[in-house]
């Protein structure tokens, strides 16, 4: 065994599976999910490819287990406590924008993964924005919304999700003005929402 192979441990089947998924979380972050080899996981967990097929019976059930627990990561990070409305909606906005910048390539296996062909990966991103959405509508005060205001504030999610994926590659979009825009277009939903 090589100086730099982990060293093997024996863990419980609940303590080796988060291990496993926090090494995807990790090595995801870093990279898109195509370029993260399973051996490459089971080889920093200090396991075999085939004990790692024991906790995630294939390659999608270990990406789905890994693109669900940052959905988790993005809904607690983002959660912004107890505070007035206005500030509220701003500390989750910040937040967001922070996990996104530094989480890219995580945040990418959540958004764009959704938009193929995988079901289980549409829920995972379906149920994380409705949680996003009600969390909108509650800071708000409009937890019992209508249809077409929760179908806005969906849309709006879009918005936010794009404009956050797109100022670091445009450039000289600041953290501070792209939350004042994604504030401002809110009151401009909510308005035209009724």
């Amino acid at each position: 065994m090589s100086a730099s192979a982990p060293t093997r441990r024996r863990l419980d089947p609940d303590a080796r599976r988060r291990q496993l998924i926090e090494l995807g979380l990790r090595l995801l972050a870093r990279h898109p999910s195509a370029e993260v080899p399973i051996d490459r996981i089971a080889e920093e967990a200090g396991i075999s490819r085939g004990l790692l097929f024991h906790y995630f019976p294939t390659k999608r059930d270990f990406h789905v287990a890994v693109v669900t627990a940052a959905a988790e990561l993005l809904v607690d990070v983002t959660d912004p406590g107890a505070a007035p409305p206005q500030e509220r909606l701003r500390r989750s906005l910040e937040a967001y924008v922070d996990y996104v910048t530094e989480n890219r390539e995580l945040y990418v296996a959540l958004v764009r993964g959704a938009a193929g062909a995988d079901e289980e990966l549409q829920r995972v991103f379906d149920r994380t924005r409705g949680r996003f959405a009600q969390r909108a509508l509650d800071i708000l005060g409009r937890p019992d919304a209508g249809p077409l205001l929760r179908t806005a504030v969906r849309g709006w999610l879009a918005l936010v999700e794009e404009t956050t994926l797109d100022a670091p590659r445009t450039g000289g979009v600041d953290r501070a003005a792209l939350v004042d825009l994604q504030e401002r277009v809110l009151a401009g939903v909510l308005e035209a929402a009724g």
